[in-house]
């Protein structure tokens, strides 16, 4: 009896996850799903595919990442990723959930399904991230446990608020049991934890972790029976530091991630793939590389039937003409070849900046030659150093210069203040950044040399209905983020195009070897250690307590 199906393709080396072997196979499939892998006379396809001199692999998966870091809705973030070989994702929506709250995740949800890309949600855990900061919104265990009647919803999303945890906070442990209850996981945040720390997050059952950044951390984790997922984003480039941590006895606990990772920076080196390419680089083999993208990213995730070839499998895959360096032939998703279509941008009515600003709010006053507290980035990281030294001061007023600059965050949603402190490693020459890009809770955060252009870059801001500002001299170069000051409506390469344009407006004032905005975006970031600063002031981390800025 012969029985039809939609593809056969044929004559390439397809990749076993299960025993991390290339076989010659053919793989069948039907719908959405792969029917069959090897030969069977009794399937015959509609369309056949030779795939000679080809490699077939799973789809890639993104075990972690902020869509909105990419500045991009789902639609078109879809559309990028896809291109990279990306066939699904694990989103945490915790940026526009900051913003607006459960009608923002109810926007990414309606958002996805402008996609082919498998989008899978995790509902933030911490909206506000912590009680240091006025977010848009407050999500509680009750608004957010609605959402798990959505089949997309994977579970909750990023623990980051350790001391909620480990204090058995009701409404944190009630968020972590609703997830369990729904038949979903719960995705830890271990920034700075160790053993100890790791082991009351695994007594609640949160399984998952995307921060360490040392081999010794990754291994942490894994011997707290925890999947880890090798960061490598914009900012956050921790992949390299943690492959020495892969052996074979525990590469199952092992999958990549993005986490916050740039439009333009997808579109140049990639996303997934590019996590895949730098592992083969430098020693993983391509069939662990792979299975690690595909299949071990799935199974950190609790999803059954996703991330190999295999049948009963969803017919998501790759054809390679280049393994080492993921050079793609054709991507299919759900059983379909990946058409580059522009799909509808969904608006997003209701937002609004409100707040109150002026230049003398810019005023610091200091002692001189007195240790002042100072945030210093740290280069391609989120976190920062906590530096006490000092800085210039005039007429006991700092005075910015190209070491130290002025940092302002400014509460967007209830007009509730502001805070000013002194950032380090900006390298501003002249002028001023702001951006309604600030992690977590996405106020309005300004930093400059130049109170006259921090003033005028926010109140463009205010203009522009939130985005991206460069000023010099009072030459202004804005980036509309017209849906929640966060994402853009336009095609992914209208963003690019403007972003280059942003870019090169600062390139006038600094010249940095890093993304000036998606580093000042952490700097309001207070769970990540060690010195950030939030609207309502300078935040200790090690103390976990709000600090002034001399002693």
């Amino acid at each position: 009896m012969i029985t039809e199906v939609d593809y056969a393709l044929e004559n390439a080396l397809v990749l076993n996850v299960f025993n991390q072997q290339f076989e010659p196979k053919t793989v069948y499939i039907k719908g959405q799903q792969i029917t069959y892998v090897g030969q069977n006379d009794h399937l015959q396809a509609a369309t056949v595919l030779d795939c000679s001199g080809q490699y077939i692999v799973p789809g890639l998966i993104d075990a972690h990442l902020h869509i909105e870091s990419s500045l991009l809705t789902p639609s078109e973030f879809g559309r990028l990723s896809l291109q990279q070989g990306v066939t699904r994702i694990f989103a945490d929506p915790h940026e526009i959930a900051s913003v607006a709250g459960v009608s923002g995740i109810q926007y990414m949800l309606d958002s996805a399904k402008n996609t082919p890309l498998h989008i899978h949600y995790l509902l933030p855990s911490s909206v506000p991230a912590t009680p240091f900061e006025h977010a848009g919104a407050v999500l509680d265990a009750g608004k957010l446990k609605p959402f798990y009647e959505y089949p997309e919803v994977a579970g909750l999303a990023e623990v980051m608020d350790y001391p909620a945890v480990a204090n058995a906070e009701p409404d944190m442990i009630q968020k972590i049991r609703d997830a369990q209850a729904a038949g979903r996981h719960a995705d830890g945040h271990g920034a700075g934890l160790g053993p100890a720390e790791l082991a009351t997050y695994r007594q609640y059952g949160i399984d998952t972790d995307h921060e360490a950044s040392t081999a010794a951390e990754a291994l942490d984790r894994v011997n707290a029976g925890m999947a880890v997922f090798l960061r490598e984003g914009t900012v956050e480039r921790d992949e390299l530091a943690l492959l020495p941590a892969i052996n074979r006895a525990n590469e199952g606990h092992f999958a990549f991630a993005t986490d916050d990772k740039s439009a333009a920076d997808i579109q140049a080196e990639g996303s997934i793939n590019f996590n895949v390419q730098l592992a083969i680089e430098h020693g993983l083999s391509p069939e662990l590389a792979y299975t690690l993208a595909s299949y071990n990213a799935a199974k950190a995730h609790h999803l059954d039937n996703v991330g190999a070839i295999a049948p009963g499998f969803v017919a998501d895959l790759l054809i390679l003409t280049d393994v080492k360096k993921v050079t793609i032939d054709q991507t299919m998703v759900n059983g379909a070849f990946f058409q580059n279509e522009v799909q509808p941008v969904l608006a997003l009515p209701g937002q609004r900046l409100n707040f109150t600003f002026s230049k003398a709010d810019l005023t610091l006053p200091l002692q001189a030659d007195c240790p002042t507290h100072v945030i210093e980035i740290e280069p391609h990281h989120i976190t920062t150093k906590h530096l006490q030294v000092p800085v210039p001061v005039v007429d006991g007023q700092f005075q910015p210069d190209k070491n130290f600059a002025k940092v302002a965050v400014i509460e967007r949603y209830q007009d509730l203040g502001h805070a000013v402190g002194i950032l380090a490693g900006l390298q501003l020459e002249a002028g001023a950044i702001a951006s309604t890009i600030a992690h977590d809770s996405h106020n309005i955060i300004v930093a400059g040399v130049d109170d006259d252009d921090m003033l005028l870059a926010v109140e463009t801001l205010r203009d522009i209905g939130g985005g991206q500002v460069v000023v010099h001299h009072g030459q202004v170069t804005a980036l509309p983020l017209p849906i929640g000051g966060l994402m853009s409506d336009r095609p992914f390469e209208a963003l690019i195009a403007a972003q280059d344009v942003l870019n090169n407006a600062f390139a006038e004032i600094a010249d940095l070897p890093f993304d000036p905005f998606l580093t000042l975006s952490f700097m309001a970031l207070p769970v990540i250690p060690s010195l950030k600063i939030t609207d309502q002031g300078l935040f200790d981390f090690d103390q976990f307590a709000f600090i002034a800025l001399q002693d």
